[in-house]
């Protein structure tokens, strides 16, 4: 009987751990995650199984987010044939987002790889298998939720309290033993921008005096040794400054103030004469009208998911101009194209684009992942960009590379390290890009009006989650699912009751009912 070659599977061994913490040992946990995984491997030799010498270790990324580099060298490898099974100690350690591990089976399955734990015995192949995986997987995003939950009511209750929970210190501040402290060299420049506000009466002649005097913001250095600062202030930072409590000795926790711990540097009469400065000031500007003169933002910048470039164009009708992005393709053949994507007014997908960029890059993964923020001592720093993301203005767009005009998304690429640039020349916020660019999805969907103008506009984020559903009896458990997420992101269960047409009984039961049935399918 001729002898049959076994064949050789090759095997990717993919590792991760949440923090670096423990990471500089000789032995540490992605070695022992690794060890295992190898002996497993072991144990299969006699089927072809065979370790690839890649090492794919994500070590302090976490598991909320794709956005890490091992990650993404495995799935290039995928794609180019390089790995047959991919095999992990435990399956958090792949993600613990239900959506992000659809995302990996959808790339396992086109290029016919398996996915193997080591301590959870599952085969993807089967309906059952990935229905079982997913509940996992569901518990595993649930704890990663609970945890950040945890840590939210910490931070508050520590700030109740008072304490400094991390972040950049403010400038006359300094920071020691996690003690915020008077810091003298810069004590007389902090005291002086509010006094120097006070007598101006606009922040704009603020700057303008700083600058003339050649006045920067301090230098820091970053925990890895970067240097920060050394910038002129920009608006947004002495704005942000001129209403940071922390000034008058208090500690904010969103819309709530708190008698902080440290030593107050400004007065209670100065800091009240220039809250109700600011305050004027803004109840003026609200009321302002400014024309401002229009032109192509996204000039060279926008195409179709072809590679064709959108030029700008005018049309004029009496004495009022329209402007539009108008497809080469329409241009050069004077023949619209079928897909109603040939002109695109253009102030609308502008803002569109502008507001969905806004929406995005403030997101958990934006601020966390790409950004480097920590999630437990950088939320302060997290919420002041939230905040005042308005202050960035059009200057996003000089974080952009391209955007694609797909039939119902704005897919843009976003230069983070430009992003983090605008971030700390705007903000004053010391940040650092942990990415090089990212992708993010604004999602629309447009009506064909006369002669090919497509009318943009945002669509339901629940209702796209509902017409991707694999399977219609799986409805109820994926809603409770978004909603459960939702909830556990900041949005009350009223507000998704009347987004959804439902009473709040009917939301929570939803939710409650997912729960039980996912508690049902794991004791199975």
């Amino acid at each position: 009987m001729p002898y049959e070659k076994t064949k050789t599977i090759n095997c990717a061994i993919y590792t991760r751990k949440s923090t670096d913490e423990g990471l500089e040992v000789d032995f540490n946990t992605l070695d022992a995650q690794r060890e295992a995984c190898e002996a497993y491997i072991a144990s299969q030799r006699g089927e072809g199984w065979r370790v690839l010498k890649q090492r794919y270790d994500d070590g302090g990324f976490s598991g909320g987010s794709m956005e890490r580099p091992a990650l993404k060298r495995l799935m290039q490898d995928i794609k180019a044939g390089h790995v047959d099974i991919v095999v992990v100690y435990k399956i958090d350690r792949l993600t613990r987002s239900l959506m992000d591990f659809a995302k990996l089976v959808d790339v396992f399955d086109a290029h016919n790889v398996t996915f193997v734990s080591v301590t959870q015995s599952f085969n993807t192949t089967t309906s059952m298998g990935r229905l079982t995986l997913n509940v996992l997987l569901s518990f595993a995003q649930f704890e990663r939720e609970v945890s950040a939950e945890r840590i939210r009511d910490k931070i508050a209750a520590s700030k109740k309290k008072g304490m400094w929970m991390g972040g950049v210190p403010p400038l006359g501040y300094k920071v020691e033993k996690r003690q915020l402290l008077l810091d003298p060299p810069n004590m007389p420049l902090a005291q002086r921008i509010f006094k120097d506000y006070l007598k101006l009466g606009s922040v704009v002649d603020l700057k303008e005096g700083l600058d003339n005097e050649g006045i920067t913001s301090p230098v820091r250095l970053t925990a890895k040794g970067n240097a920060r600062g050394g910038r002129p202030f920009s608006r947004g930072a002495l704005h942000h400054m001129l209403r940071n409590p922390i000034y008058n000795g208090k500690i904010r926790h969103k819309d709530e103030t708190y008698d902080g711990q440290h030593t107050a540097l400004i007065e209670d009469d100065l800091w009240q004469a220039v809250q109700d400065k600011l305050d004027t000031q803004a109840a003026f500007r609200q009321g302002e009208v400014k024309k401002v003169k229009s032109k192509a933002l996204l000039k060279g910048l926008i195409y179709m998911p072809e590679g064709i470039l959108y030029t700008p164009t005018r049309t004029k009708k009496g004495k009022t101009s329209y402007r539009y992005y108008t497809s080469q393709e329409l241009l050069n053949k004077r023949d619209h194209p079928s897909a109603a994507l040939g002109r695109l007014p253009a102030h609308e997908v502008e803002q569109h684009l502008l507001k969905g960029l806004r929406k995005e890059l403030t997101k958990d993964e934006a601020l966390y992942s790409w950004l480097g923020l920590d999630p437990m001592m950088d939320r302060d720093m997290a919420q002041h960009i939230r905040k005042h993301i308005e202050v960035l203005g059009e200057g996003l767009v000089k974080c952009l590379k391209r955007v694609e005009v797909h039939s119902k998304k704005l897919v843009a690429t976003v230069s983070i390290a430009s992003y983090a640039q605008l971030i700390a020349q705007r903000l004053d916020v010391n940040v650092e890009a942990m990415v090089d660019e990212a992708q993010v999805d604004i999602s629309y969907y447009v009506r064909r009006a006369y002669k090919g103008t497509v009318i943009i506009k945002p669509t339901s984020k629940t209702a796209q989650t509902l017409d991707s559903l694999p399977q219609v009896q799986l409805q109820n458990l994926v809603r409770g699912i978004v909603w459960r997420d939702e909830h556990f992101a900041g949005m009350t269960i009223k507000a998704i009751a009347e987004r959804e047409g439902l009473s709040e009984a009917g939301i929570r039961k939803i939710i409650m009912g997912s729960f039980d049935q996912l508690a049902s399918l794991y004791s199975q």
